[in-house]
């Protein structure tokens, strides 16, 4: 059982504890929760145990029903990349879920599961699904591009042959799709070629993408001279 679990009915245990024993201590110095006479001949003792007993199988209904709406961690406690997903995360990747079960063929079911098992950090599971959805697409260059993101994160941040041969196959179906053009600028980056990372962000922004953050892109650039000014001072001295 996992911790927000055990976190969850310790609480309620604790809530419904004090609800009964708040009881007890009314009845035992005469306080009556109802102050209705009971003229029908119905019992007031049984009437106001009913009022705790309500109470405690409300707050315990709700309290499930409010866990199980939001998705339970423990089945998704266990991915290799990230051990630690946000709840929120959990309960979005549960309902992208349940939706693709739901609706298989459901393209934007599919693409949302996908994207949502990157926010987790499950790359291997997002991959498997961004082919799920090729199945059903075809070849879509931004769908290509994503699945090779979520590829480099998967086998941590290493260029493989086969992630180099999917964004070839997205860049080949459109020479400026964005994901793949950042990913070789970001790797690119992170390896100190800051001259092939330039390159990549100035065809991005040769592109007429709109979803392009081209002010990003420029400090990028800029940031990428800088290291590469520094590095020519250095090589001088």
């Amino acid at each position: 059982m996992n911790s927000l679990a055990i976190g969850i009915a310790v609480t309620l245990c604790a809530v419904i504890t004090l609800i009964w024993r708040h009881h007890h201590s009314s009845q035992k110095h005469g306080v009556t929760l109802i102050v209705k006479p009971f003229d029908d001949g119905i019992d007031e003792h049984s009437v106001n145990i009913k009022v705790p007993t309500v109470l405690s199988v409300v707050l315990f209904t709700t309290t499930l029903l409010i866990y199980v709406q939001l998705g339970h961690f423990n089945g998704w406690n266990k991915g290799v990349v990230d051990t630690n997903i946000d709840y929120l995360i959990t309960a979005e990747i549960n309902r992208n879920a349940k939706k693709v079960n739901e609706q298989p063929n459901n393209e934007i079911a599919l693409l949302n599961l996908a994207q949502s098992y990157v926010d987790g950090g499950l790359y291997s599971e997002s991959v498997q699904t961004f082919d799920t959805l090729l199945k059903l697409t075809g070849d879509d260059a931004n769908i290509i591009g994503m699945k090779a993101n979520a590829m480099y994160y998967r086998d941590n941040r290493e260029m493989s042959l086969d992630i180099d041969l999917v964004i070839a196959r997205a860049l080949a179906l459109d020479e400026y799709e964005p994901q793949s053009r950042l990913l070789l600028a970001t790797h690119a980056y992170l390896s100190g070629e800051f001259e092939k990372a330039i390159e990549q962000w100035q065809k991005l922004l040769e592109s007429k993408q709109p979803n392009v953050n081209r002010a990003a892109i420029n400090n990028a650039i800029l940031r990428a001279e800088q290291k590469i000014a520094n590095r020519s001072v250095a090589a001088s001295e």
